[in-house]
């Protein structure tokens, strides 16, 4: 019997750790295994082909919100090409609403539901052995008699029975994606989460001898995909400790935390880290009280913006701090006062705007008609409109968000916006909403993609700002803080074509 574990690549990288697990749980069985990733710009016909022609018996395709449609279109050209194939999906995508996919999907014979090794393994078991009890496999749909069979969801696997996912896979220079976590302690509305969301973790030995390999191999980042890493503070701890105290000075790694649960003594712990070798994400979502009541956090905002600004404080942890755009109850004057906290409390770390996703699994997806939501048919499910906030609105924002992702979504121009916000006295939002009609207006978009230009936009749309001052230094010295930014942005090479070039946008 011969399968073939597939997915097409997307920003979404867990879907890849995922394939791995599920590779790694059957690759000793009698099964012949093949694991092929396809890139985004492959075409369809190129993939189908690749696929159609490889004497598969199986194919399990793994989705998510941004490749399902995808995948559907490669799966149903083979299951026409060759009937004989069974087509299988997996993935989060398509644990929800399950019955109704399969239904729309009738080249579709299985679906794995939920997290997927113990599943898929039951599976193989039940057709290497002849069984075929599928109805005895939790976590499984299927199809009978023309109906459509959804049996329950499979029970928590059990973390510590995994195997280390980079034992079949080594891992290699550059970025590896790690979880040490399965289930969630994120209990908001649109966070995505199976009904038994039960945190279960690798014990902390397990965890420690996990990143002493990633430590030997000097990869250059680990990015933990746990949500929230720090759930367990005594276990976060100990692991930070690890983490400094055996420092390659090479490998950074990145986290997801919850900011309410950081303590004086991890964030001593936490000075003592090179600069650079933690980088921590802080899911702000938004600053004003009924927003957050309406989502579900509980949380004080002002414990945790005490807690980060200690944090920013010790000077050597890159701190990405994050809101969303168009939760329940907001309109946009809730949402730029969420970003003027925000971005204040950053400090120069970057700062993003997430849009929301209505997706399938959350309880925002059950309550969408409550908060008159408007969103996408088709995955990933973005926000339109909600009775709070209407589409207008929402376009603005995406337009704000692209700019502050072009000027500070990656820590860049640290300097520069503060200078001008200084300056000018003008805020946060403010600014990055003139930005981004100016950038609109001027028909620059197609120039924020290097840093170069980016300057040269600033520049230029400061000046139009700071002839109402009347103050020439300012922008003289407004100037040098730009190209001090530049400077430590782009190359050499790269700043003395910008100097040859000068400051002239066109």
């Amino acid at each position: 019997m011969k399968l073939l574990l597939t997915t097409i690549k997307t920003d979404n990288k867990k879907t890849d750790l995922e394939l791995k697990y599920l590779y790694s749980v059957i690759t000793d069985s009698p099964v012949d295994v093949q694991l092929k990733t396809y890139d985004r710009t492959d075409l369809y016909t190129d993939i189908f082909e690749d696929i159609a022609t490889g004497q598969y018996h199986i194919v399990y395709f793994h989705a998510n919100a941004d490749n399902e449609a995808q995948l559907r279109h490669v799966a149903e050209m083979v299951k026409k090409a060759v009937p004989s194939i069974a087509v299988l999906f997996g993935g989060m995508q398509v644990s929800f609403e399950t019955r109704r996919f399969m239904k729309e999907n009738p080249f579709v014979d299985y679906v794995i539901r939920g997290e997927g090794e113990s599943v898929l393994f039951a599976f193989l078991k039940s057709l290497l052995e002849y069984e075929f009890d599928f109805e005895n496999i939790a976590g499984l749909a299927y199809r009978e008699n023309d109906q459509v069979i959804v049996n329950p969801y499979d029970a928590p696997v059990d973390m510590e029975a995994l195997p280390f996912p980079y034992e079949k896979f080594e891992a290699r220079k550059g970025t590896v994606y790690y979880e040490t976590i399965r289930g969630t302690s994120d209990r908001t509305v649109y966070s995505q989460h199976l009904p038994d969301a039960r945190v279960r973790a690798l014990s902390l030995g397990r965890v420690c001898t996990e990143l002493r390999y990633f430590l030997a191999k000097e990869v250059d980042r680990v990015v933990f995909f746990d949500r929230y890493f720090n759930f367990n503070s005594e276990r976060a701890y100990r692991i930070f400790e690890y983490i400094i105290n055996n420092d390659n000075g090479v490998t950074s790694f990145e986290f997801n935390i919850n900011g309410d649960e950081l303590d004086e003594e991890t964030i001593r712990l936490l000075a003592e880290a090179r600069e650079g070798q933690i980088i921590f994400n802080i899911d702000v979502a938004s600053t004003n009280a009924e927003v957050l009541g309406a989502i579900g956090r509980g949380e004080n905002i002002y414990r945790l913006m005490y807690n980060t600004t200690k944090l920013l404080q010790t000077g050597n942890i890159v701190t990405e701090i994050h809101v969303t755009a168009g939760l329940p109850l907001e309109t946009e004057a809730m949402f730029a006062r969420s970003f003027n906290k925000a971005f204040g409390m950053a400090e120069g770390m970057p700062v993003h705007i997430d849009p929301l996703f209505v997706s399938k699994g959350t309880d925002l997806r059950a309550e969408a008609d409550v908060y008159g939501y408007v969103f996408a048919y088709d995955s990933p499910y973005e926000v339109i409109a909600t009775s709070h906030m209407g589409a207008e609105e929402m376009l603005r924002i995406r337009g704000i968000a692209r700019t502050v992702e072009s000027y500070v979504g990656d820590g860049g121009f640290k300097k520069s916006i503060p200078r001008i916000l200084n300056d000018t006295g003008i805020k946060p939002y403010d600014l990055f909403a003139r930005l981004s009609a100016y950038i609109t207006k001027k028909g620059l978009g197609n120039k924020t993609r290097k840093k170069e230009h980016l300057a040269r936009i600033l520049f230029a749309f400061a000046g139009d700002i700071y002839d109402d001052l009347a103050d020439a230094v300012k922008l003289d010295i407004l100037k040098d803080v730009i190209y001090t930014d530049l400077e430590s942005m782009i190359s050499e090479d790269a700043l003395r074509k910008f100097d040859k070039k000068g400051w002239n946008v066109d």
